[in-house]
């Protein structure tokens, strides 16, 4: 549906304030096992939610048949829908904002338009360097091209464009039944380093042929990056998001200005990133912006959509859903921890007995207020004596309080990696942990 469309709709609307928000994913996608593509994947998906407040009662319909007969009949569906909600007082009415994000590197034609012989080349890579080891590849190579529309009746109107390219590859082979695992997103899909990846996941099969048990218990570890990256992601769901800090559900409620984590720990929402998935607006058009979350170990910002901004006399920081995920509330989609100046040999050095973790598996919240997860090693779990990186480790179970972890950093990695997360695609450093909380030993392969 074009634009002007689309705003006519919302200016024929009835309703009080009328909002349309409109997304269209178009994903292609390799899927691959025992080193052979096994599934092609293109499909086009679009989803479009009109969302009405009439006398402060809110409805809304969504569709993905975006033709003009078609959304109107999803506004008369949201119009129904308010009739039977109850009002809500703090409706504070849409948001508008004559601010221009500014121009960033968040689209790439080459990946919106890569064909499957692009995705075959790659796995081609990855199968020549996983035979020349021994080990079987399985993983996706995929690529998605995202276009989204905001508008509402104040005449907020955004259109921006997004695309990402991601790379996963675990190579599974050798005498002792190895895995190793690597990945890599990127905008560009001509970014993604097909040779680097499979290097580095074979390097970790090659490692992992003979593992040993360890006791559970508190260990000194270095997480890599992907481990990092994922608790940075549950702690954003879990404590920087914005509905749980102003109901008083997270560990960051009511502390800005107090210390919460090392002194060495920076973490900032940085939507411009280019190094990152960049992105310029939120889910209500709104204008994105980086915002200090912590800084130096000492909170410094809640989060804000326009409704829980309106409700504490405050201003939206960029940080809405799109009309159908607001009810999890403001959620920060671009979590980046600042690096160190530490190489990982400077890193390894720091640890006298300990533990290498690659990255985690299967992690469950247990108590949201008090940050504490739980989940499995995965492809890569070794121990460290003397500096140095020893033999392999079955997998292990954690249990661990994500912020006593980060109290107790004392070392900081200086490169940044990236992953794909429920809700964004944090960047984080590898990171040497004092005291990470082992409670059992998997005896899976």
């Amino acid at each position: 549906m074009k634009r002007e469309e689309l705003k006519k709709v919302i200016s024929e609307s009835p309703a009080e304030h009328t909002e349309i928000f409109c997304q269209k994913d178009e994903l292609k996608l390799s899927r691959f096992a025992e080193s052979i593509i096994h599934q092609n994947i293109s499909q086009e998906k679009t989803s479009l939610t009109v969302v009405v407040h009439e006398k402060k009662r809110k409805g809304s319909a969504t569709t993905t048949d975006t033709s003009p007969s078609a959304v109107r009949k999803a506004l008369e569906r949201a119009l129904e829908a308010a009739k039977f909600q109850k009002p809500d007082p703090d409706f504070p009415g849409l948001p508008f904002s004559e601010e221009i994000a500014p121009e960033l590197q968040s689209f790439s034609q080459e990946t919106s338009n890569c064909p499957p012989e692009k995705r075959a080349d790659g796995i081609a890579e990855v199968r020549k360097i996983g035979e020349r080891e021994g080990f079987k590849g399985f993983g996706t190579f995929s690529t998605q091209a995202s276009r989204y529309i905001s508008l509402n009746s104040n005449g907020n109107f955004r259109e921006w464009d997004t695309s990402q390219a991601f790379l996963k590859v675990l190579y599974m082979g050798g005498p002792g039944g190895g895995e190793g695992y690597a990945q890599d997103l990127q905008v560009d899909v001509n970014d993604i380093d097909v040779s680097w990846v499979a290097e580095k996941a074979a390097e970790k099969c090659a490692a992992t042929q003979e593992r040993k048990s360890l006791e559970p218990g508190e260990y000194t570890v270095i997480l890599e990056p992907l481990a990092v990256c994922e608790l940075l992601g549950y702690l954003g769901f879990i404590g920087f998001n914005g509905l749980a800090c102003n109901e008083g559900r997270s560990f960051f409620s009511g502390k800005i200005g107090e210390k919460v984590m090392a002194e060495s720990i920076s973490i900032f929402d940085d939507p411009y990133d280019e190094n990152g998935l960049p992105f310029p607006y939120d889910g209500e058009g709104m204008p994105k912006r980086p915002l200090p979350l912590v800084e130096e170990g000492v909170f410094k910002n809640y989060i804000y959509d326009h409704y829980l901004a309106a409700k504490e006399g405050r201003k939206t920081t960029g940080h809405a859903l799109p009309p159908g995920f607001r009810s999890f509330g403001p959620m920060p989609m671009h979590l980046k921890m600042w690096p160190g100046k530490e190489s990982r040999e400077e890193l390894l050095q720091k640890v006298e007995k300990g533990v290498l973790v690659t990255r985690f598996h299967y992690v469950g919240v247990i108590h949201p207020q008090q940050t504490i997860v739980t989940g499995l090693t995965r492809d890569g779990t070794f121990w460290i004596e003397n500096g140095e990186v020893g033999h392999a480790l079955k997998n292990l179970r954690f249990t661990q309080n994500i912020i006593e972890a980060l109290k107790r950093v004392v070392g900081i990695g200086n490169s940044l990696g990236k992953m794909p997360f429920s809700v964004g695609a944090p960047q984080g450093p590898a990171l040497v942990i004092d005291g990470f909380n082992f409670t059992g030993v998997s005896e899976m392969e």
